[in-house]
């Protein structure tokens, strides 16, 4: 899986809600609250932890009301804990889980608690959460209002300058913390928000959760002291409470190892490496001649030449779905969920460059890699596909078994290529040069 799981979208009294699910096993959801997990699939780093975690379970996410691509809220009219408990009731039925496992963060332990102390589910994990976050005359603990007042305002003026989503990690302020913080919700939202969070208060809930709990907190969380989830695993009956290394508040990124690891051994009994291995459709294109055409055409005339191909192939990667992982100079390796998206991919841009005066050849290949950095693939499928592209002719897609054996589209023709040894590639690959069909249109 290398694109984000496809967005649904669960309703409740005309309020929509978006979510996302990977992976099998028990059903588990994350509960998230004020942060768009919709984004979170978006961000490598991220979502490498979510794939982690659909390794070991069926799991969902889903962007709480006001968040992400789930519908506002009024602003005039904050929602309390039970109307967003039965939103998370909605996403449970639309989702088909069944005694899921609830996996809170941040705001969400309160949407989370609330519901294991009403409904039954299988077990609840909370990771840096709290049971009230304003200091009371019967909760010292709590931040202090005026550090709380102070946050508010940089809700107030600063959001979307990308400084407040800094507060939550040690990672420095960027233009990608300004584009979150846009993405995620409006202004307006996000001083309600976190208005709605300095008035949460779920202590009374607490001693009513039965189903088996853990609770994690980063050690050196900057944000919400561990003291406040302390108290949660202290009043929860029979919660574990897990310290685990750390600093960021916002985990996912730069801290998620150590919390999964707790979170899997917790739902599963066991702890088992992780490999992010991926087993996607592989295209390689590359330009025919092209040290050639360089040469004749000079340095700024080949480049012009190479940024009209780059727009037209991207153009055909767009039009059939593909992921572009990365362009080698004069072509491109893309991933695709199936051969033949891949297949009419390579068709397309084949033609749409050939008006330039240029000629493709490609490689496609299915099997299994694994990720490398924020967008490269790594493993010997990919150097097969990269081979299968050098050993086609001009105009030519060649793909290998694998790739045939998996379409079944009968719009797309095979002719047999015999079987061929290439360098650094164990064993023999049968080979076939895949052809289009007349009635497919080429975009």
């Amino acid at each position: 899986m290398l694109a984000p799981p496809l967005i649904q979208f669960a309703e409740r009294n005309g309020t929509h809600l978006a979510y996302q699910s990977a992976g099998s096993g028990p059903d588990m959801l994350f509960v998230a609250g004020s942060l768009s997990t919709s984004l979170c699939w978006e961000d490598p780093k991220v979502a490498r932890a979510f794939r982690r975690m659909a390794s070991f379970t069926h799991f969902v996410t889903y962007d709480q009301r006001g968040m992400g691509y789930s519908d506002p809220i009024d602003a005039n009219e904050v929602p309390v804990v039970g109307d967003l408990v039965e939103d998370l009731a909605a996403v449970i039925e639309a989702a088909g889980l069944s005694d899921p496992v609830l996996f809170a963060y941040n705001d969400g332990g309160a949407v989370a608690v609330a519901y294991a102390a009403a409904r039954p589910v299988r077990s609840l994990v909370l990771c840096n959460t709290w049971a009230r976050m304003e200091v009371d005359d019967d909760y010292p603990i709590g931040i202090p209002s005026q550090i709380l007042d102070r946050m508010e305002e940089r809700y107030r003026s600063e959001w979307g300058q990308g400084g407040v989503i800094g507060e939550f990690g040690t990672s420095p302020e960027s233009s990608s913390h300004r584009r979150t913080e846009l993405a995620s919700t409006s202004r307006n939202q996000a001083v309600r928000l976190f208005q709605w969070n300095r008035r949460l208060d779920i202590r009374a809930l607490l001693p009513l959760v039965e189903a088996p709990t853990l609770v994690i907190h980063l050690k050196n969380n900057r944000s919400v002291p561990p003291a406040l989830g302390l108290y949660v695993a202290e009043h929860i009956p029979g919660a574990r409470w897990e310290l685990v290394p750390g600093v960021d508040h916002m985990f996912l990124s730069r801290n998620a190892d150590p919390v999964v690891d707790q979170v899997e051994q917790f739902v599963t009994g066991t702890l088992r490496p992780f490999a992010d291995r991926l087993e996607p459709t592989m295209l390689f294109t590359d330009i025919v001649g092209s040290t050639a055409r360089a040469a004749s055409l000079g340095d700024r005339g080949w480049s012009a030449l190479i940024d009209e191909h780059n727009q037209r192939v991207r153009q055909q990667i767009n039009i059939f779905g593909g992921h572009e992982s990365k362009c080698t100079g004069d072509g491109f390796l893309v991933v695709f969920d199936g051969a033949a998206p891949a297949i009419r991919c390579a068709a397309g841009a084949m033609e749409a460059v050939r008006r330039l005066g240029l000629e493709l050849r490609a490689g496609v290949h299915l099997g299994e890699v694994y990720r490398m950095g924020a967008s490269d693939l790594a493993g010997l499928d990919v150097h097969l596909a990269q081979r299968l592209c050098a050993a086609a002719a001009s105009g030519q897609v060649v793909v290998s078994g694998a790739v045939r054996r998996s379409c079944d589209d009968p719009s797309i023709g095979f002719r047999s290529l015999g079987v061929s040894t290439f360098k650094g590639i164990p064993g023999e690959t049968e080979v076939f040069a895949a052809e289009v069909g007349s009635g497919w249109p080429i975009a």
